[in-house]
């Protein structure tokens, strides 16, 4: 009899195999979990139906309509950028580079970013195609947008927007002009009444290094009653702090110094140009020397519109923002400055206060219906009738016919419902077929069978 010889490599392979087997045997039971596992939204996210589409729908044909009427062109840019083009511009120490952005390393070690907002994707646009060298520019876009944020009312980690950009002029009065269209557009979705405009400037470059200085010096010595992100931001970006939400923040902003101590002469002239130019188009205002917005790209005329509605939460309540961006073509690799100002507005947010009662009713519909030869019911032990069954070959030209009507009506873009063969014979009693149809929005029902089409006639109700 042969010793047994101990082989540690035995054994190793051994308990490599039985691990193996272990693995392949959990992913297997994880795989049949998957398989059954109800099919769910990613959190953050949510579908649209119905009147909710209705309300998107409305407010983007408004807006865009609005748009073209101030010549602005529609533009589409990717979904992905390279991750710089929102690093660059919208600030190392912002909440959105530094907690909300999804990014990722692609295959080709690219460091990508669903874009989070539309304006650096716009401005890379105007570099990426050489359209600074004809000037002016004005686009309008939409679509959705991504954050990593906690989701919560009038927020979602996947929204959409509508925004414009204008690049080109620099004088106030473009900023009245980009303000009265937003204005505009909010009465015209069915807003009116219902916010209130807050607007500031951050002025020009001398003005806001000596407010800077101001904030930073009031910042600490009031650091021990500030939050712990705002006491970071005090060196590195203290205007960041006055866009704070945070209880503690509040009490020490509201006594912050006001830029509108600091300003040069020409960032008063050029504020008190915009001012009086909303006056003159009756569009009511209120300065906010708070105001600062949350990007690092804004200087000069910012904007904010409001509405507190209860749908929005208690701290939501801004629908529409945008100002100036004079900077943001050089901030991203551009030889010149090129003067821009746009606004956004979350079409979410705007849809959840919008009241459907001021929506068009949709057009009614003439539902066809088709009424087929009576044939004999498919026996007890065939419950489940096939396709011949229900509708036999001699039947087909009527369902022709009513499919060649339903077309010629499309043709004159009058919408139709044409009522399909039903799968079962249970269903197909005209009784049972009208009944559904009255159930729909129709404005008529027009009758199909082989009288109709042997006379030349319709049958309508």
């Amino acid at each position: 009899m042969s010793p047994l010889i101990y082989s540690p490599r035995l054994v190793s392979l051994s308990h490599s195999n039985l691990w193996q087997r272990l693995q392949n045997n959990v992913i297997s039971q994880h795989s049949r979990l998957l398989s059954t596992e109800l099919a769910r939204p990613v959190r953050g996210t949510r579908d649209r139906f119905g009147t909710e589409n209705v309300k998107y729908d409305h407010i983007l044909k408004v807006a865009s309509s609005i748009a073209e009427l101030h010549c602005y062109n529609h533009v589409s840019t990717p979904i992905l950028e390279l991750s710089q083009v929102f690093e660059r511009t919208l600030g190392d120490d912002s909440d959105i580079v530094g907690k909300e952005l999804y990014s990722f390393i692609d295959n080709g070690d690219n460091k990508l970013t669903l874009r989070p907002e539309g304006t650096a994707g716009i401005v890379r646009a105007l570099i990426s195609n050489n359209l600074f060298y004809d000037l002016p520019q004005k686009f309008y876009y939409y679509g959705p947008m991504f954050r990593h944020e906690r989701p919560q009312k009038g927020r979602l980690r996947q929204f959409e927007q509508f925004g414009v950009e204008l690049f080109g002029h620099e004088h106030p009065t473009s900023d009245i002009e980009v303000i009265d269209m937003a204005w505009t557009f909010l009465n015209k979705i069915g807003l009116g009444g219902s916010f209130e405009i807050e607007i500031n400037s951050l002025a020009d470059n001398e003005s806001r290094m000596r407010y800077r200085d101001a904030v930073r010096e009031y910042l600490r010595k009031n650091e021990h009653h500030l939050s712990e992100d705002s006491v970071k931001r005090i060196s590195t970006n203290p205007l960041r702090v006055l866009d704070s939400k945070s209880p503690k923040d509040v009490p020490i902003i509201q006594n912050c110094p006001k830029i509108t101590e600091y300003y040069n002469f020409t960032s008063a002239k050029r504020f008190d140009v915009v001012c009086q130019g909303l006056q003159s188009l009756g569009i009511p205002y209120k300065i906010n020397p708070h105001l600062v917005r949350g990007l690092d790209y804004y200087d000069s005329t910012i904007f904010e519109f409001k509405c507190m509605d209860s749908n929005l939460g208690a701290t939501q309540g801004t629908i529409l923002a945008g100002g100036r961006y004079d900077s943001l073509v050089q901030m991203m690799g551009g030889k010149d400055k090129v003067p821009g100002i746009g606004w956004a507005a979350g079409i979410d947010r705007l849809a959840m206060i919008l009241d459907e009662n001021i929506l068009s009713p949709r057009e009614r519909p003439i539902a066809i219906v088709v009424i087929p030869n009576r044939e004999k019911a498919p026996s007890s032990e065939n419950s489940s009738a096939d396709l011949d069954s229900v509708m036999p070959l001699k039947n087909n030209k009527l369902y022709y016919h009513g499919l060649n009507l339903s077309k010629s009506l499309h043709a004159q873009d009058i919408s139709t419902l044409f009522y399909h063969p039903p799968q079962s014979s249970r269903q197909s009693s005209l009784k049972t077929i009208l009944s559904n149809v009255a159930k729909t929005n129709a404005s008529h029902v027009i009758l199909v069978g082989e009288n109709e089409i042997s006379k030349g006639e319709l049958s309508s109700n």
